[in-house]
């Protein structure tokens, strides 16, 4: 598996100044997602040359975090399927090629099954700021425990959100999409998906 949710870099955060990597600078709180700074991809191998990768734009997440004993912190993440951007180069192909791989059966069917979810079951830490989150992960109406490699980017402080923490996560994670039904185009497009986030948190007031 390579390092949660391509390159997933959760990278965060040098606001205002340095950020603290020590866990104990850390304040134990429920953190929502700041949805400016936060980056959801997906990525497949097409015809085993070079990956294709696509952009969730709709999605929304929080961490119940707890800093002096990582494995009790738990995440919950929903993403909205049919919210995505891809490169198509002309822009009224764009237009039908994203709507077809947002609700097409063949695809993420987003019209029948609107969400992605990802909650938390589990969390193992593997390194002072490293670990590997378990969670369910249900999509297209299947659901199928997944793990996630994290890493914890660090702490920084904004001056404009008081006393608050932002942290940051990079996280990624490998999924064959035939187990959630999605066998189109095997194997011109790979089974495997790669599962990319990089984003920021920010303490709940």
């Amino acid at each position: 598996m390579r390092s949660l949710f391509p390159a997933a870099t959760m990278a965060l955060i040098l606001v205002g100044g340095a950020s603290a990597q020590s866990l104990d600078e850390t304040a134990e709180a429920n953190y929502s997602l700041d949805k400016g700074h936060a980056f959801l991809t997906w990525t497949v191998m097409h015809n085993g040359l070079s990956g294709y990768t696509v952009n969730f734009t709709d999605f929304d997440a929080d961490i119940d975090f707890n800093p002096a004993n990582p494995v009790e912190s738990t995440i919950s993440l929903t993403i909205n399927p049919v919210a995505l951007e891809t490169n198509y180069p002309d822009p009224e192909k764009k237009i039908e090629w994203e709507e077809e791989l947002a609700t097409d059966d063949k695809f993420l069917n987003g019209d029948e099954h609107p969400e992605i979810t990802f909650v938390s079951t589990g969390v193992e830490q593997t390194g002072d700021n490293t670990g590997i989150v378990t969670g369910d992960l249900t999509f297209r109406g299947v659901t199928q425990s997944v793990p996630v490699e994290v890493t914890y980017n660090g702490t920084g402080n904004a001056p404009w959100f008081g006393e608050r923490d932002l942290i940051g996560f990079d996280a990624v994670t490998t999924i064959s999409r035939s187990d959630f039904g999605v066998t189109a185009m095997v194997p011109m497009i790979s089974d495997e998906v790669v599962i990319e986030f990089s984003g920021e948190f920010l303490q709940d007031e």
